[in-house]
């Protein structure tokens, strides 16, 4: 009895300590405007080296568990005077950067602005969002670190759309596509993200940005449906993408709404990033209409709330990845993202909702306001682009960059 009871408090202990730090994974230390100093403050560890990403093809079968369950701590752990727990008020957040309203002068229209997608700050902003969620996981956890989705890698989708990690297709649905065949897909029935093991959505944040009803409380996924079937994707059509030197075009070609071939030519559509949310969640086009419509059909292919897949935070690894390295070749530095001209939040010294010290809100949803399911997010807690072009001074990097080796990294340093 006295072994269970001792088990007992540590685990309550464990839950307590996770749920005192969701606000220092929220928050950091003031911005020094004039120095553009730069800070992590997490109480609960300094990291004396950069946090290494591997490939999620490379985990063993210790760091698969370690990162699962650090994902279903975060989802069961409800911060003091929250509605919410931890791995839901991010959900909220990246809803809330899709419809935010400028309140302070010179963009306060009340029109609705898109921050985390569609310009310049997809790159900056999810940076910020997945480091804080990282560390949100490292809380859990000190070992876990995200793994990255290499959308080039045969083995990626057997390890990661597996029982013994992230969880397999939907079942349940069955469509048939003309001269395509018949395909299936639908809720997620076994594995640690299944509603039977207890990963159930919040059905108000789970919502149609188009309809603005909810789409229920079970992840959802149409794995390989048409037209977004193709895995692997080429490495050539990465690797066209990275030479691009401008990141006016770069940012929006690995995003996913051109591509842009060898003599320069731009074509819109859907990929690289924006394909591989349609690979996972499935996607139906129609054609009848002008211009063409796309319908969402699961989780990941629903971008305000994609990340309640859990797969969204290795596709934005990558993502960020694929930027560190177009950033490591030769696009280091402040001349290589747009000082202005941009929309609000996205030029280099726009502060970045929800770290601009209230100066945006985001627009309330039929299904109730947002910001009383936000987390409280100090309102020094100050970030913008400039503040992290530089992935390693944010106190991690990836396996694949050789030349940066863990090295002697003090987050109270001054930068």
């Amino acid at each position: 009895m006295k072994v269970l009871l001792k088990s007992v408090r540590i685990f309550i202990y464990s839950l307590l300590l996770v749920s005192a730090c969701a606000l220092t994974v929220f928050a950091h230390k003031p911005v020094d405007h004039g120095q553009y100093k730069y800070h992590w403050d997490h109480v609960l560890r300094q990291q004396a080296h950069l946090a290494v990403r591997k490939n999620v093809t490379e985990l063993t079968p210790p760091e698969k568990t370690a990162f699962v369950k650090a994902i279903k701590t975060l989802k069961t752990v409800i911060p003091a005077g929250s509605k919410l727990s931890i791995y839901d008020q991010f959900v909220a957040i990246h809803i809330g950067a899709t419809r935010l309203i400028h309140n302070h002068k010179g963009h306060s229209d009340g029109s609705v602005q898109e921050l985390a997608h569609e310009n310049a700050a997809f790159f900056p902003w999810h940076r910020e969002y997945i480091r804080r969620f990282e560390q949100a996981l490292q809380a859990v956890d000190p070992t876990v670190s995200l793994p990255y989705w290499d959308w080039t890698d045969a083995k990626a989708l057997d390890v990661i759309f597996n029982d013994d990690f992230l969880g397999s297709n939907g079942q349940g649905v069955t469509i048939k596509i003309p001269n395509q065949g018949t395909f299936t897909g639908g809720a997620v029935q076994s594995g640690a993200f299944s509603a039977a093991n207890g990963w159930v959505m919040n059905p108000a944040l789970n919502i149609d940005p188009d309809t603005e009803t909810s789409l229920g409380t079970s992840l959802v996924r149409f794995l390989r449906l048409p037209p977004a079937s193709d895995y692997p994707l080429p490495k050539k059509d990465i690797e066209r993408a990275l030479r691009l030197n401008n990141y006016s075009l770069f940012r929006p070609a690995l995003e996913g709404f051109i591509s842009v071939d060898e003599q320069g030519k731009v074509t819109p559509g859907g990929f690289l990033h924006n394909y591989i949310h349609g690979l996972v969640g499935g996607v139906q086009i129609d054609a009848s209409t002008t211009p063409i419509k796309f319908k969402s059909l699961g989780t990941m292919s629903n971008i305000p709330s994609s990340p309640y897949d859990p797969v969204f935070w290795l596709h934005h690894a990558n993502a960020d990845r694929l930027w560190a390295e177009w950033q490591d070749n030769g696009h280091q530095g402040s001349d290589f993202y747009p000082a202005n001209g941009q929309p609000y939040g996205h030029n280099l010294k726009d502060l970045m909702w929800p770290w601009d010290g209230g100066m945006s809100t985001p627009k309330a949803t039929a299904l109730g306001n947002l910001l009383s399911l936000l987390p409280n997010i100090d309102s020094k807690d100050l970030v913008r682009p400039l503040d992290v072009l530089n992935h390693t001074k944010l106190g991690y990097t990836y396996k694949t960059f050789k030349k940066e080796t863990p090295r002697e990294f003090h987050l109270w340093n001054k930068f």
